[in-house]
């Protein structure tokens, strides 16, 4: 009776689909599962009875005729090997295990952190997976240190608010990784958000981009930032300056 495909894959990848008496392995030659001891004399279709050879090796051609003990010490080699392998794998399961609860930790951590800096606040579960998100991209000291400059920076002082502030610890950590200009952006950003009742947000960089490109001075525009009652007017004299020096150029 044929071996099905199933146990015959299993005696391959076993071999690692190399014949057992002479070496030569897949697709130079054609495998096939042989059994050590012949089903004629009370041999069993079972992994440990059976070993791949080649057609040649299966046929007598060139087989090397494999000994009772050369068998069995094969047999406790293999039994070795997967016991091994089996200890490596439960070993990795803990390893990964353990990385879990670390990852959970840190995020118990921030969270922690967060709650003492919002009174009365609790983080939800989808606070957590934000926090995770944060953690695993920017490190648990950064996205701390970010809630810390949240707390200072933002208004904590509805419900509202609170949310909008959590949402911006992602945006402080990629702050403090940007380059100086782009930091002075955000910050002249900060200002304007906070003093006037609306503001463009893309609009502003893309604005702070374009004049500081065309010469302007850092600290003038944080000045500016405080000065002005209201969007419009900001924007108006950044337009201008960006013209002006446009036009000087020309």
């Amino acid at each position: 009776m044929a071996l099905n495909r199933k146990l015959r894959f299993e005696v391959f990848k076993r071999d690692s689909f190399t014949c057992q008496y002479c070496g030569r392995s897949a697709p130079e030659v054609l495998l096939e599962a042989d059994h050590i001891k012949p089903v004629a004399k009370g041999g069993k279709d079972t992994i440990l009875n059976l070993i791949t050879a080649c057609k040649d090796c299966n046929g007598g051609k060139s087989a090397v005729p494999l000994t009772d003990q050369t068998v069995l010490a094969k047999q406790k080699r293999q039994l070795a090997e997967l016991q091994e392998r089996k200890e490596q794998l439960e070993m990795m399961f803990e390893w990964q295990k353990s990385l879990m609860n670390l990852d959970d930790q840190a995020v118990d951590l921030a969270a922690k952190l967060f709650e003492e800096l919002v009174s009365g606040q609790t983080v939800n579960d989808h606070g957590r997976k934000s926090l995770a998100k944060l953690i695993k991209k920017f490190g648990l000291a950064e996205v701390m240190e970010a809630m810390r400059t949240m707390a200072s920076q933002y208004d904590l002082s509805t419900q509202e608010k609170i949310g909008i502030a959590f949402s911006k610890i992602g945006g402080i950590c990629r702050l403090k990784s940007a380059d100086p200009a782009t930091r002075e952006m955000f910050y002249i950003r900060g200002i304007l958000r906070n003093r006037i009742s609306y503001v463009n947000e893309g609009m502003v960089m893309f604005l702070l981009r374009e004049a500081i490109d065309a010469g302007a001075d850092i600290q003038k525009l944080k000045q500016l930032a405080t000065e002005v009652r209201s969007w419009t007017q900001w924007r108006e004299t950044l337009e201008d300056f960006i013209a002006n020096q446009d036009n000087d150029e020309h």
